[in-house]
C-alpha cells in the first residue's frame, strides 16, 4: 500500500505537547490505580524538537491484561 503524502500531515514541535501528556497521564494513572501500571509518552510527540504528527500516543504497560479489562468503564468515559 502506497503512502499519500497529502494524508499524512507532519507540524513543527510544539512543546504543549509534554503538557497533554502528562493531563491524560494524570488521568489514565487514575483509572489505573493500584495496578502498577507503567505510562509512557512515546512516538514523535515525544521527542523535543522534532516536527511529527499532532497526535500524542501513550503506551499503558500492565502487568495483566485483568488490569486493562476491569478497567473499561473508566477508560470508556475518557473516550478511548
Amino acid at each position: 500500500m502506497a503512502l499519500h503524502p497529502e494524508l499524512v500531515r507532519i507540524v513543527k514541535y510544539n512543546p504543549a505537547w509534554q503538557d497533554l501528556f502528562e493531563l491524560e497521564c494524570g488521568r489514565l494513572q487514575r483509572i489505573f490505580a493500584g495496578a502498577d501500571a507503567l505510562i509512557e509518552h512515546v512516538g514523535s510527540t515525544s521527542v523535543v524538537g522534532m516536527g511529527a504528527k499532532p497526535i500524542i500516543d501513550i503506551m499503558v504497560g500492565v502487568n495483566s491484561l485483568d488490569d486493562v479489562t476491569e478497567r473499561f468503564a473508566g477508560l470508556d468515559q475518557l473516550g478511548y
